[in-house]
Formats: structure tokens, C-alpha cells, sequence
């Protein structure tokens, strides 16, 4: 193709799109330039912005209206995704975050009705990101399905309908959960780079897992993910999916980089970079750690419209109810009062959710976002600027590469809103230069790789005498350990496990046996104990976090700040932060998944070994019902509640009133809205969460 007289080869076409879009956002009079070169702008394929100021461009976006939005065309290289889905059964679909991948799939959904679709994402925020669009944003192009947010192995869905399920990986690994369906006519994984094979990640093996037994029941899938050059052995693959990858960007990222020569110097560096920033343009602030949040909210001397909380009510009422439910000296709390807002895996959904819309919609009141990479795992924001304070992710600096750090830089940048993203990187002295080449990587997914753990998991365990072995060591057979085991842990964690059981079996059957003979011994010695198994030896702050675990575990349930006060009575010189985030995180996301899992492959090994059934039942009666119940576990109803974001202090008393016969989210609905009047006193975040259910 051409622009003016100058031939233009297409791997360079990004580069004339980015010159152009730089061009629109530095204009004085965007409009006036953008009428002045809108046939350029047609023939780069940003129809989005030549509109109707070019007579080709009147006729495409005439005949390329979305189906979701009348007051959008779909720009060409979406068209293209569009037929390439329709033209094959399996797409691997990689595009820069900006292109609008998911509205493809919505607009997919929208204009070919498929029956029964099944989204599959890594995180709760991207079901609630799915859910808001799907039952909000685009409420009439779906208003003919019924929205499920889980799958109940004892429900009888009406497939005859049009049904979507939007889940997470780990609720699809079960085969007979997935053997409700007897088909599906559209399965869709986002992030699907997670494929990518990690023997150190448990969560890997389930979305592969995932993924082999929903996709042999599709007639069509997409699998999406940002900044993949391409899939090894995908012929290994049954019906091998079509690999397509897209530079095309509607939207230019700058790279700032600012050198210094003292790791110490990070958060001086990250408040110039603030001071510098306009203060009505949306920034993030990105940190490997909660820790190092924690550092820079006691240490920034930036404060950012602090005048402005008592003027927002929704922020008021939390930071009350935060004071009481969680701790006055919750770092939060300061973040907020000092014009802050924080994102992070640690925080529950509902607090995550809350602030993210003032961030996105709040009229610029609250428009500076402190966050990990909890944030950026697909879930989309209108930030302008992203400060990199340090390229790692958690504590290790060696599992950060290029892919990540320009999956952070992506997140800068939106249509029609700031034509130009800009990040900002603190490079230190040890620190890596990384280039938009580089991000670009091979992957390979577990299941086409010798991995163990898919052999086990899909029949094909016989090739691998150390499980053979095993089975025989555990007296089981292989039906009984790949229901009760394969799909919670992989073989490397539960031969890890059967070592520790083997060396700690004699503490834990003795607390056992004291427990049997004692009704008022407190549950504290068996968690220790399995704890103690579960860890390999009494490791980092083992009692600390014992002692937590056990009060979390209360079948009564205890709010944060209770447990707090509790635990500095015996841990005086914990530092108070540290301890609301730690007992926040065990309740979020450890003890439900991690500690329940292993727990449940102990209890399996008592059992192959026939130990005492009444020493098991101890097991679950003082413990496992326990994280049953308050973690709702086993109720499909109260799970979909806290998957949405209601506060689980909330839930029995909403279930109390609208009952648990729901299935869809418009039967939640409308059971709510039938009952709001009498749910009476609820957390700002519950209400919060609910009205913009039935709002």
C-alpha cells in the first residue's frame, strides 16, 4: 500500500499509525487535522478516526457497524477477527491491549447468537468486568441469555437457551462439572498466556486442565492474550487452533525512562514523577508488593486532592466502615485520605471493585491508583500515565521480562480519550533496558509438553513408573487418587506433601488423639500440625500465621479488626499493617484454595492408610466443615454472591431474606430488587455492589 507517494511495507504500518495518532493528540484542532488527513488515516486502518471525513471511510463504517454499539464501526483488523472465527473452529488470538479483543468476542457473541458460551478468565475482576458489560454496557444486544457467573453440578440448565457462563479457570477443571454440557457453542480463555507451562504453579495445571476438557466439548473457541508471537506444538493440539497475532494499536505508549543510581531513591523519584503529572489525568502507580505500597503510602510527600473525601460520600461511608470492620491504621485508609487509591490481590473483591469505578468514573476526584499486577491481568482502566517504580513481580526481579513490563506499559492509553500513554520507568542501577521486540515471545502450553501431570490427569499415567510407584506405595488405584487428588495439586506438590505427612504423622496423630479425648482443646494444635505438613518445618512467622488461620477458620466468623486486636495481644510487636494485610490475604485467597486443597490430600492419605476413621472425621468436622461453611464452599448461591463482590459478612443475612433458589444473574436480580426493602442493614461495600446490580 501507499500514503501519499511513499510505498509502505506492511510491518511498518504501526510505525506511520503511531506517527499519525501522536500528530491527532498534539493537535491544537484535532478535528481540523484529522478532516485534513483522513484518507491517510482510512488507508492506515484507523477508521475510528477518519470517520466520515473521507468518502471511503463513510462507505466502510456504513457497512461495518457494530452490532453491540450503533455509534461504532469495527475498525479492519477486527473485521478480520471476526472472520477468522467465524472460518475456523479454534483462533489463538494475540493483540496489543488497546485493540478491544474482548468487544471482538462480545460483538462475535452479539451478531451470531451461539447458544450455550462459556468465558473462562483467570481472576474475579474480570468476571465482574465480563458481567458489567454482558448485563450493563451491552444489556440489549444479550438481554436473550441467562448470565451465570458459576456451574452447579446439581442444577439442570435449560440449554434450549441461550445461556452464558462466565467462570473461572478452577470452577471447569472437574470433568463432571464440565459434563453438563453436552456441547458448547462458544468457549472463550482469556489470558490465555497462563497456559504457558510453570512446574512450580499449581493454578497453571488447572487452567490447562481447563481448557482439554471444555475444548473437546466446543464447536468454537478463542483464546486470547496480549504480546504472543506465536504457540509451539500446537499440531499436538486435537483440532489444531489457528494462530493469529496483530500489532495494531488505536493508541501510541511512550516509554519515559529515569535512571537513578540508588535502589533508595525509588519513591523520591515517584514523587517528582507525580508532581510533574497533571493533576486531573488518570495515573497508576505500579509496585511489585503490598509491602512496598505499604513504604510509599507512609513515605510520599505528594498528597493528591486530599480536600476532596468528605465530598464523596461512597468514600466517606467506607472509610467508616473500614475503621470498624477492618482497623483505623489500615494503610488503605491513609492511601485515601492522602487522595490515593490501592488495588492489590489482598484487598476483597467488593474493595477492589469500589474503588476501581472511582478511578474510571469518578470525574477525576480520585484519579491516582497505587497498585501490583493484580490490576493488570486484563482488567481495563483509563489511565494516561503508569509509573513502573521497579520491573519484578512479588519479591523475585528474575520472573520479570520484557512481556510483563510492556503488558504494564499496554494499560496507558484508550480510545478516543488519551490518544497517547505515557510510562514512566524507574530504572535502577541493576535494572534491565527492555525493548517492544522482546515482549514478543514463543510459548508453549503444558499440555502439549511431557508434563506429568497432564498424563496423569488425561489417562495417560502408565508412561511414568515414579506414579505407578505411588499408587502402590498409597495402596489406591488410579481412578480414587485422579478424583480425590489429580486436579488439586500436581504430582511434584503431593509427593512433597507425602514426605512431610510421613515425617510430622506422628505429631498429628497425637494431637488427634488428644483432641478425640478432649472436647474443649482448642482446633489450633491440628491446624499447626497439618500447617506443619503442608510447609515442610515451622518456617516464617509459623505460629504468627497459625494463630491467624485459626481464627479465620471460627464457625462464628470474626471481623478483620477482631482478629487484629486479638493477635496483638500475643504478637505485640507485629508491625499492624503486616498484620491486616496477612489476615486479609489467608481470607481472600489461601485458606479457601491452598489450605483447603492440601488439607483435603492429607485427609486422602489418612485414608489410604486406613488411620482411625474417627481421627479423619476430626479432621473435618473441627476444620474442613468449618472453611465448608464460612467460605461457602459447597453453595453455589452464597458463592456467586461473594463472586460478585458482596462483603461475606453480608451473605447469610441476603440469603436469609431473597433464599438460594437464584440460578441466573437476572434471577439474582430480581430477587433483590423484589426484597431490597427488607435486607436491611448492609456494609457500603454490599450496597455498594448491589445497587449496581439493579441499577
Amino acid at each position: 500500500m501507499t500514503i501519499g507517494r511513499k510505498p509502505v511495507h506492511y510491518d511498518d504500518l504501526q510505525t506511520y499509525r503511531d506517527e499519525y495518532i501522536k500528530k491527532i493528540d498534539e493537535a491544537r484542532d484535532k478535528t481540523k487535522f484529522v478532516s485534513e488527513n483522513s484518507q491517510s488515516l482510512f488507508s492506515l486502518g484507523l477508521t475510528m478516526y477518519s470517520k466520515n471525513y473521507d468518502f471511503d471511510s463513510l462507505i466502510y463504517n456504513s457497512f461495518s457497524l457494530s452490532e453491540l454499539d450503533e455509534n461504532i464501526s469495527l475498525h479492519p483488523e477486527q473485521q478480520k477477527v471476526i472472520n477468522l472465527i467465524n472460518e475456523n473452529k479454534g483462533i489463538i488470538f494475540s493483540a496489543p491491549t488497546s485493540f478491544g479483543k474482548t468487544f471482538v468476542v462480545f460483538e462475535y457473541i452479539a451478531k451470531y447468537k451461539p447458544k450455550t458460551v462459556v468465558l473462562v478468565v483467570p481472576t474475579l475482576a474480570l468476571i465482574d468486568e465480563y458481567k458489567r458489560k454482558i448485563i450493563k454496557q451491552f444489556r440489549g444486544s444479550f438481554s436473550e441469555y441467562n448470565v451465570y457467573l458459576s456451574i452447579d453440578e446439581e442444577k439442570n440448565y435449560n440449554f434450549e437457551k441461550n445461556n452464558i457462563f462466565i467462570v473461572t479457570h478452577d470452577r471447569v477443571v472437574n470433568e463432571n462439572t464440565v459434563a453438563i454440557f453436552k456441547r458448547i457453542d462458544l468457549l472463550v480463555i482469556d489470558e490465555v498466556y497462563k497456559l504457558q507451562k510453570d512446574e512450580m504453579n499449581d493454578r497453571v495445571l488447572i487452567l490447562n486442565l481447563a481448557y482439554y476438557n471444555m475444548v473437546k466439548k466446543s464447536i468454537k473457541y478463542i483464546l486470547l492474550a496480549p504480546f504472543i508471537s506465536g504457540v509451539k506444538n500446537l499440531d499436538q493440539l486435537e483440532d489444531t487452533p489457528k494462530f493469529y497475532n496483530t500489532n495494531f494499536s488505536p493508541v501510541v505508549n511512550k516509554v519515559i525512562t529515569y535512571d537513578i543510581i540508588d535502589d533508595d531513591d525509588r519513591i523520591i523519584y515517584t514523587d517528582k514523577i507525580l508532581e510533574k503529572i497533571p493533576e486531573n489525568e488518570n495515573t497508576l502507580i505500579y509496585f511489585p508488593t503490598v509491602v512496598e505500597i505499604n513504604n510509599f503510602i507512609e513515605n510520599t510527600t505528594v498528597l493528591v486532592n486530599k480536600k476532596d473525601l468528605q465530598a464523596n460520600n461512597i468514600l466517606t461511608d467506607f472509610v467508616n466502615w473500614a475503621r470498624t470492620e477492618i482497623h483505623e491504621e489500615w494503610s488503605l485508609l491513609k492511601a485515601i485520605e492522602n487522595g490515593y487509591l490501592v488495588h492489590h490481590g489482598q484487598l476483597p473483591l467488593g474493595i477492589r471493585m469500589l474503588q476501581l469505578d472511582l478511578f474510571n468514573h469518578g470525574n477525576n476526584m480520585y484519579n491516582k491508583m497505587i497498585c501490583t499486577s493484580t490490576l493488570l491481568e486484563g482488567v481495563n482502566t483509563n489511565a494516561k500515565h503508569i509509573i513502573i517504580t521497579k520491573p519484578a513481580r512479588g519479591y523475585n526481579t528474575g520472573n520479570f521480562d520484557a512481556f510483563d513490563f510492556y503488558n504494564l506499559v499496554g494499560r496507558t492509553g484508550r480510545l478516543y480519550q488519551h490518544y497517547l500513554g505515557l510510562a514512566h520507568y524507574i530504572k535502577g542501577p541493576r535494572d534491565p533496558n527492555f525493548t517492544k521486540d522482546e515482549a514478543l515471545k514463543s510459548i508453549q502450553f503444558e499440555l502439549t509438553d511431557d508434563s506429568i501431570d497432564i498424563g496423569i490427569n488425561c489417562n495417560d499415567y502408565a508412561k511414568y513408573p515414579e506414579f505407578v510407584n505411588f499408587l502402590s506405595t498409597l495402596k489406591t488405584d488410579y481412578e480414587t487418587y485422579k478424583r480425590e487428588v489429580a486436579a488439586k495439586c500436581r504430582f511434584r506438590t503431593v509427593l512433597q506433601l507425602y514426605n512431610n505427612y510421613k515425617k510430622y504423622r506422628t505429631e498429628l496423630l497425637s494431637e488427634l488423639h488428644l483432641q478425640l479425648n478432649s472436647n474443649n482443646r482448642s482446633k489450633l494444635g491440628i491446624i499447626r500440625c497439618l500447617y506443619l505438613i503442608i510447609t515442610g518445618g515451622k518456617g516464617y512467622k509459623f505460629s504468627l500465621l497459625t494463630f491467624i488461620i485459626n481464627k479465620l477458620t471460627y464457625l462464628k466468623r470474626m471481623s478483620i479488626r477482631e482478629i487484629i486486636e486479638d493477635t496483638k495481644l500475643y504478637y505485640s510487636k507485629e508491625n499492624i499493617n503486616n498484620l491486616i494485610g496477612t489476615t486479609i490475604r489467608l481470607k481472600t485467597s489461601y485458606i479457601e484454595y491452598e489450605f483447603y486443597n492440601k488439607i483435603s490430600v492429607i485427609r486422602f492419605f489418612m485414608e489410604c492408610e486406613s488411620i482411625d476413621g474417627r481421627y479423619i472425621d476430626i479432621i473435618h468436622d473441627k476444620l474442613l466443615k468449618n472453611i465448608e461453611i464460612i467460605y461457602y464452599v459447597k453453595s453455589p448461591s452464597k458463592k456467586m454472591l461473594k463472586d460478585m463482590g458482596i462483603y461475606d459478612g453480608d451473605i447469610d443475612n441476603i440469603i436469609r431474606v431473597i433464599g438460594d433458589k437464584y440460578e441466573s444473574i437476572s434471577e439474582l436480580q430480581k430477587a433483590i430488587k423484589i426484597n431490597i426493602a427488607r435486607l436491611g442493614h448492609l456494609s457500603i461495600i454490599s450496597r455498594y455492589v448491589i445497587n449496581n446490580l439493579i441499577s
